[in-house]
């Protein structure tokens, strides 16, 4: 095969050639081929990623030819460019193709560290390369086709294929530029503070650092530049092997540049060995205890080039090595990072540019700056707004910049360390604009001083645009924070070392004590009349709590609420997945946008985003949003302080939000009405000492009973051979130290009789029949379980017990809260399960809708107790019975009794069944979800039979009928998408099977269904599209968009449609 059929084997034929005319591309196309041509990748084409709504484009893979992959030339032309690419961070693969065979290399993988001459390329080469595929081998080809062809990298196929797990495997998102270089600076300043050197005193040296190599390598040092300072020095590198030299540097750098950011202090002192450590870094990185080596010449290697790496990723890296130096800052202060994809995703609803827009005097505040991510991305767009109102491709006049910058970008920050990387991030994103060539010659170019520390002495370096102060303090006579147009920022939130002015804050509104409420609140303050955007914790919305309910009523009725995004199920990503968007761990986060104003058209409804899943179909990282998880909340239900809907609404539809409703507004009695007419007691279990300042308590009774853990409680039934001594409930390191010390023994396994507690527990709850429940579900389901004989158990989970007379009501409520029913309910209702724990409070079990008349009560009883027999007569313990029978035991004469107690119909059945199987099974398991399978067989036509009915019950008596064609799913399965036909017609029929290949216009309609909002986030949209008298439906291929449920959700919305004439024609 030619080296140019292996392009349209790929179906790559569209990827742009490096010398590409420019007129011929899009604006998005043409910004990046000439970035990569200007940095000199060595690639020569590029494969896009185009929103075809909005025309950005973003690159995906990377081409490049070579003659042949045995001499040394090509070889070490290969590693070069993996290493450009790489300190890009934008892309993943990198494709070398020659005229025999093609080799995919990873760049998220560190480059090859060349320390030699005589450096063994083929070999090390391995080390990045992910395949080879020969043309002439049939099999290599059919898996170059399935894991790397264009309808692969479109469709992201990598992070779900079971085949493309060797793929997964070597990807390790952990090594990118941004990753490495945090990890190399940690290790640096660890290294350097170890050796008795301030973490202040290295914060300074590595900025500076940064900042010199940034101008170095942007062109800004002439060729004798380095030469006036130290004799024969080309860098600065050169200059770190000279501490007199490297001093001098400096003070050039804070004379040059002015600010607050390169003051020299006079008793700085540092030796010559301890710069070689952070030349080291900045050469190669720095593993963990690795020391300098001889060997770290410039000239011949260096792993990070600042002209590649974007300004952007500099202040987040440097954010993300002050919160990794400083671990308590974070805990203590509340404050995370925030991913840039999302802050543009942000900017791009409250500062767009991409349309031409011209207002750049937007005057913007971050009340919680940290390092300055925002306020660096708002100038900027500020910047590009001044170029569009006065025609210019370049702003670089300093003076206009310095003037935008004062003028508008606004911060306050309480933590003196954080406000000097905003001001040098922002003094980056200055000097970014300037001829670099031109920076160390002109002594004009003197930065702002832009902080404002209460600390400094000399009032002429007082900014007045970054203000080192607690934002919840009283601010009001400080005159530039007043009259915003613009509040956008990500600010603390927690509910622990809360300051005393965010305390007082809260006792006075009456709100939760929650660190982000204050900040929520005082935003309407600093923009009476502008908007905000501002990011916050999810409980915020969900907690149920008296003082959460005041701050939602304040939120949604004396504010104008816009939109709410939720990306609550963005904790649960996997640092080292496609889907991730944050480099961090972080709690649950939302964002809302509002005003403190009403406008005058008002909208009834209020737009709200929850996406269910972080897995993203597609090579480039971020979140995918489908358009099931938009939804459209009545803005009246919002205001009322104690609603469930945004819960209800992440993980389920409206016809779930209806059913919710009806169960909350019946007069349904509730699981703790049922325990209180039954004499049903909930108890606690005991708790072990940890402390010294405990008192022990003892009970011969708790002693002497067996014990079960939690670890061993199964559904419905747990034998007595579960049950151990009490002894092993000692399991943390806390306990084990505590006890071994208290009996004096050196094992656990010596003491005879285990007779001191924290607390006793519910000693009736031992001694009568009881059962025991699970805090968190276990696969998917709520896990309560009948214990035969006497035993105690922790406080880990829930006891509810009765006496012999009323053992009967004590398996209905055992079967009650193992069914489906129960499930369903907790998670679409409770304030935090999904979000910010994976546990069921008891009040929260307690709360659960029960409806059971006599009859059915009697036949729940009577269907437990035989499903116990049979439990007790497998082979339990081995898990060695059949599983099904009894599934479909409990299904019939169980689930089905409880669900009927309630009068569900048929579509409200299917509502409960298939969020249990797809929805929480997509929270649980993510990427290993059924949720996300491609359809089964059945499904289309399962599907196709609900939405023609429903169709055509709404058609009756028009003399038209609703019939669908379903097609043949082979060569399907690796299709994006899924498609079923409706047609109307004058009789009525079965539903079609045809035969029909539809798989290469699925494929390439799934590209125009991705819009792109910001660089990690995309929404997917789905496709009702009429031609004629058909309805196409087309659905990406997963089991959740093809589910019962979610015909009946679809039929109601394609009723709507027809009603209003909207569809897309074809």
């Amino acid at each position: 095969m030619a080296a140019l059929d292996i392009l349209e084997f790929l179906d790559l034929g569209r990827a742009k050639s490096i010398q590409s005319d420019s007129e011929k591309l899009s604006n998005g196309e043409a910004v990046i081929l000439n970035e990569v041509k200007e940095k000199d990748f060595g690639v020569d084409l590029i494969y896009f990623n185009t929103d075809e709504e909005t025309n950005n484009s973003f690159p995906a893979v990377f081409l490049k030819k070579v003659a042949n992959f045995n001499d040394e030339i090509y070889l070490k032309d290969i590693a070069e460019t993996q290493r450009k690419i790489w300190n890009y961070k934008k892309v993943l693969f990198l494709y070398v193709y020659s005229e025999t065979e093609i080799r995919i290399y990873n760049c998220s993988e560190k480059p090859l560290i060349v320390t030699k001459d005589d450096f063994d390329y083929k070999n090390e080469l391995q080390e990045i390369e992910i395949n080879s595929y020969q043309y002439s081998d049939k099999q290599q080809l059919q898996e170059l086709n399935k894991l790397f062809s264009r309808i692969a990298i479109d469709t992201g196929i990598i992070w779900t294929l079971e085949d493309a797990k060797i793929v997964r495997d070597k990807i390790n998102l952990q090594k990118r530029v941004d990753k490495y270089l945090v990890t190399s600076l940690v290790n640096t300043a660890e290294h350097l503070r170890g050796q008795g050197l301030e973490i202040d005193f290295i914060h300074k040296i590595i900025l500076r650092s940064l900042f010199l190599l940034y101008l170095e390598d942007r062109g800004a040092a002439e060729k004798d530049f380095y030469n006036q300072i130290k004799k024969d020095a080309e860098s600065y590198f050169d200059i770190l092997d000279d501490v007199t030299a490297t001093y001098d540097l400096f003070k050039r750098l804070e004379n040059h540049f002015n600010g607050n950011v390169f003051t020299l202090e006079q008793d700085e002192n540092i030796s010559r060995e301890q710069l070689q450590i952070i030349k080291t870094c900045f050469i190669r990185g720095k593993e963990k205890n690795n020391n300098p080596q001889l060997f770290d010449d410039w000239k011949q290697f260096r792993l990070f080039n600042f002209k590649i790496i974007q300004i952007e990723l500099l202040s987040e890296i440097y954010e993300n090595f002050l919160a990794e130096t400083d671990p308590t800052l974070k805990e203590d202060s509340g404050t995370y990072y925030t991913p840039p994809s999302l802050v543009e995703f942000i900017l791009n609803e409250k500062l767009p540019v991409n349309n031409g827009e011209t207002e750049y005097n937007v005057k913007t505040l971050d009340p919680s700056c940290g390092s300055g991510i925002f306020l660096v991305e708002s100038f900027k767009r500020l910047v590009k707004r001044y170029e569009n109102a006065h025609s210019i491709n370049n702003l670089s006049d300093f003076d206009t910049l310095v003037k935008l910058l004062k003028g508008n970008i606004f911060g306050i920050e309480i933590h003196p360390q954080a406000i000097k990387v905003a001001a040098f991030s922002l003094y980056l994103a200055l000097v970014d604009k300037l001829d670099t060539k031109n920076l160390w010659q002109n002594k004009n170019y003197r930065l702002p001083y832009l902080v404002n520390d209460p600390k400094e002495k000399n009032e002429q370096k007082k900014g007045r645009n970054l203000f080192c102060r607690d934002t919840i303090s009283d601010l009001s006579s400080i005159d530039e924070l007043q009259n915003f147009q613009l509040v956008v920022g990500n600010p603390p939130f927690g509910d622990k070392n809360l300051l005393d002015t965010i305390r007082n804050y809260c006792n006075k509104e009456n709100f939760a004590k929650e660190k982000v409420l204050p900040f929520l609140h005082k935003a309407t303050f600093f923009a009476p009349h502008g908007e905000i955007a501002l990011i916050f914790n999810t409980k915020v919305l969900t907690n149920t709590g008296g003082t959460y309910k005041n701050f939602r009523e304040w939120l949604f009725i004396q504010c104008y609420v816009e939109k709410v995004f939720n990306f609550s199920i963005l904790r649960k990503a996997k640092k080292n997945f496609g889907g991730q968007l944050f480099g961090d761990a972080t709690g649950p986060i939302s964002i809302v946008f509002y005003k403190n104003h009403q406008p005058d058209n008002r909208n009834d409804t209020i737009v709200y985003y929850a996406p269910k899943t972080w897995v993203r179909s597609n090579v480039i990282e971020g979140l995918s949003i489908d358009s099931t998880d938009i939804k459209y909340i009545p803005r009246e239900e919002c205001q009322k302080p104690d609603t469930k809907i945004w819960k209800v609404a992440m993980w389920g539809g409206m016809n779930d939000w209806n059913l919710i409703k009806k169960l909350n507004n019946s007069k349904f009695q509730t699981v703790e009405n049922f325990i209180v007419d039954n004499n049903i007691k909930s108890g606690v279990g005991f708790q072990l000492l940890t402390q010294k300042k405990d008192t022990p308590k003892y009970s011969e009774t708790l002693t002497s009973l067996d014990y079960l853990d939690a670890e061993f409680v199964n559904k419905y039934f747990t034998p007595n051979e579960k049950l151990n001594s009490v002894r092993n409930a000692i399991k943390t390191s806390k306990a084990i130290n505590f006890y071994k010390e208290f009996y004096n023994v050196n094992n656990i396994t010596e003491i005879e009789q285990l007779t001191a507690f924290r607390r006793l527990g519910d000693i009736d709850a031992y001694i009568n029949p009881h059962i025991i429940l699970k805090k968190g579900l276990e696969n998917n389901s709520v896990c309560a379980s009948f214990i035969e004989n006497q035993c105690s158990f922790r406080d880990g989970v829930y006891g509810f017990y009765t006496n012999e007379s009323k053992i009967d009501e004590l398996y209905k409520l055992l079967s009650f809260f193992n069914s489906k029913f129960s499930t369903y309910y907790l998670f679409m209702t409770i304030s935090s399960y999904g979000i910010e724990r994976e546990q069921i409070m008891k009040n929260e079990y307690l709360s659960i809708p029960f409806s059971l008349n006599d009859e059915q009560g009697l036949k729940i009883i009577e269907a437990t107790k035989e499903l116990l027999i049979k439990m007790k007569s497998k082979s339990f313990l081995n898990n060695d019975f059949e599983e099904q029978e009894l599934k479909n035991f409990i299904n019939e004469n169980i689930d089905s009794t409880i669900l009927n107690g309630f009068n569900f119909e048929e579509y409200e059945k299917v509502l409960v069944s298939d969020a249990i199987l797809y929805n929480l099974d997509l929270f649980h398991n993510q990427e290993k979800s059924k949720a996300i399978l491609p359809a089964t067989e059945k499904q289309p036509e399962e599907y196709a039979q609900i939405i023609s009915s429903e169709l055509n019950e709404f058609l009756e008596g028009q003399n038209v009928f609703a019939n669908a064609t379903v097609y043949n799913l082979k060569g399907l399965k690796s299709s994006p998408l899924m498609m079923i036909k409706i047609s109307h017609e004058k009789t009525k029929k079965e539903i079609f099977h045809s035969e029909e290949s539809i798989k290469k216009e699925l494929d390439n309609l799934d590209k125009k269904l991705w819009e792109k909002k910001s660089t990690n986030i995309y929404f997917r949209k789905k496709l009702n599209y009429k031609r004629g008298d058909d309805i196409y439906i087309v659905r990406p291929n997963q089991r959740r968009f093809w589910s019962q449920s979610m015909a009946f959700e679809d039929a109601s919305e394609l009723i709507l449609e027809i009603l209003n004439g909207v569809h897309d024609e074809a």
